[in-house]
């Protein structure tokens, strides 16, 4: 059967058609680091912070690691399976059924809860103080714009990536500016040693995922050549790594490891703590603003993944209905209606917590079943998705235990809710 599966999914070299891949490094740039420069840049650092301690910074090094090794092998099953949901239909044609129902669950369980992390941190800083519902009508907002066909590309992706890079770049200028008041008695949050490092290492990934928009793009007209992948996916981590770097030394440096891991707002708070205050409704606008493509981002994701699903009848065929745009409306709906659900119900830590274990969890098979792919490859890329399956666990199981729990549910509920709905269990 799995065998049936790769010959369906699969693209022979041959039947590729290379010359509508782009070239473009400038068009590239944006579909990763409009995803990466997200909710994790301004909300992620406050709880890797808490987990590692003032060693935080080294768990960069590591998550740069696995972003490579997971991106490595998102290109690779692009370039074999092509249309929507690339890393879902490799897990099914290599690993099989029941592993491809892992993957998708954790994927689009992690998606939702995304959208619902994103949009309560847009609210948190561009308008606190407003109810939840507010952060429930903004992902719904974001869901039939995306709908109805809203895309951010070329000179306005450009633009918007300008909102989070100024931000940080003001807010690392006001926390030197001043020198921060002595510490407090309390002193700093003692670090788990390398479970600490691997637990804030696994919710910073929160801040590096999108790279899959360039890697593996469900829509041909955002495909690029192997190169310029390539590119794009190097200088965008560097970018991203380099920006979440320079911010999280200079919230160190103006909170000190105690304030910043109990913080709610860090980038806010670190004003308020140089003097820089009447920022704040300045910086947090501009959050905001950043933020919003970052939903068109991963619904855009989310609907690759759950087409493609779909196409294997794991899900109702209803939700595969297109609007004029050629937009799937009624699994959009669903994704959104959930979506505001979670903003609703769950604080924005926790749900980027939950949403970056479950991920890992769906990368961890994507990488295995990309060093099946490479197996007659060269050994350095086999080599890579073994150890991007490697951190990616380990990540998993150093996430906060209501994060394991909750992905271990799905998990469980995925796979049973599909062979309920596709009426095979292999």
């Amino acid at each position: 059967m799995g065998q049936r599966i790769a010959e369906r999914g699969s693209v022979p070299a041959r039947e590729r058609s290379p010359g509508a891949a782009r070239g473009s490094l400038g068009s590239a740039l944006p579909l990763a680091l409009g995803g990466m420069l997200g909710a994790g840049l301004f909300a992620a650092i406050a709880p890797a912070t808490l987990a590692a301690g003032p060693l935080v910074l080294l768990a960069l090094p590591l998550v740069l690691l696995a972003v490579a090794c997971c991106a490595l092998a998102s290109a690779h099953q692009s370039a074999s399976y092509r249309g929507p949901g690339a890393a879902y239909a490799c897990i099914r044609a290599r690993l099989g059924v029941l592993p491809a129902r892992f993957g998708a669950s954790t994927a689009l369980a992690g998606q939702v809860a995304a959208l619902g992390a994103v949009a309560g941190v847009l609210v948190e800083h561009a308008m606190p103080g407003v109810p939840r519902p507010v952060a429930a009508a903004i992902v719904l907002f974001a869901v039939l714009a995306s709908t109805a066909g809203l895309r951010i590309r070329g000179a306005a992706a450009w633009v918007w990536l300008l909102l989070p890079v100024g931000v940080v770049v003001l807010v690392v200028a006001v926390c030197f500016a001043i020198e921060p008041p002595p510490a407090a008695a309390a002193g700093e949050p003692a670090s788990d040693g390398a479970i600490g490092l691997t637990g804030a290492a696994g919710v910073l990934f929160f801040g590096f995922l999108g790279f899959e928009r360039l890697t593996a793009p469900a829509e041909e007209r955002d495909r690029h050549r192997g190169a310029v992948v390539k590119w794009g996916v190097i200088i965008s981590a560097a970018l991203a790594g380099g920006l979440v770097s320079l911010l999280l030394w200079a919230l160190l440096h103006q909170l000190g490891p105690a304030r910043l891991a109990l913080s709610g707002q860090p980038v806010l708070d670190a004003l308020d703590a140089a003097a820089g205050g009447a920022l704040r409704p300045v910086v947090g606008t501009a959050i905001g603003l950043a933020l919003f493509p970052v939903l068109l981002g991963v619904l855009e994701s989310l609907r690759s993944t759950a087409l493609a699903v779909q196409r294997d009848q794991d899900l109702p065929a209803a939700l595969g209905r297109l609007s004029r745009a050629g937009t799937p409306y009624l699994l959009d709906l669903c994704a959104g209606i959930a979506a505001a659900v979670v903003a609703l119900l769950v604080e924005p830590v926790a749900a980027m917590a939950f949403a970056s274990c479950c991920l890992l969890v769906h990368h961890a098979l994507a990488n295995a079943a990309a060093r099946v792919l490479l197996a007659e490859d060269q050994v350095w890329r086999m080599r890579a998705a073994c150890l991007g399956m490697g951190l990616a666990v380990i990540m998993a199981m150093s996430m906060p235990v209501h994060a394991m729990l909750g992905t271990l549910v799905v998990v469980i509920a995925g796979p049973l809710l599909a062979g309920l709905v596709s009426r095979r269990w292999s």
